[in-house]
């Protein structure tokens, strides 16, 4: 017969470790409207370090999928292609995709 080897646990161990009351920052966001424009608010462009009025955009999807589930923004170099920035007038900025 072999003898198996056996973990045995300490009451000490048994504690529960106390989590941090510390509050999690909450993420950029952005959303597509109804209309199908890219609504961006402005708080969300300040963080992620976007200047609207300059900075255009490739938009693209996952190539041979039926559903889009994930939706890319490439900042882009070159104008050919590319989507820019609008105001909106809620203090935001959109992207038209029409």
């Amino acid at each position: 017969m072999k003898i198996k080897s056996i973990k045995f646990f300490a009451p000490e161990e048994n504690v529960q470790v106390q989590k941090s009351a510390r509050k999690a920052k909450p993420l950029p966001t952005g959303y597509i409207s109804a209309t199908g424009k890219l609504v961006f608010p402005s708080v969300t462009l300040e963080e992620l370090g976007i200047n609207a009025a300059s900075t255009q955009f490739k938009i693209g999807t996952d190539m041979g999928k039926r559903k889009i589930k994930s939706l890319y923004l490439v900042p882009s170099g070159s104008v050919e292609q590319a989507f820019s920035f609008e105001r909106s007038g809620r203090g935001g900025y959109v992207i038209p995709l029409h």
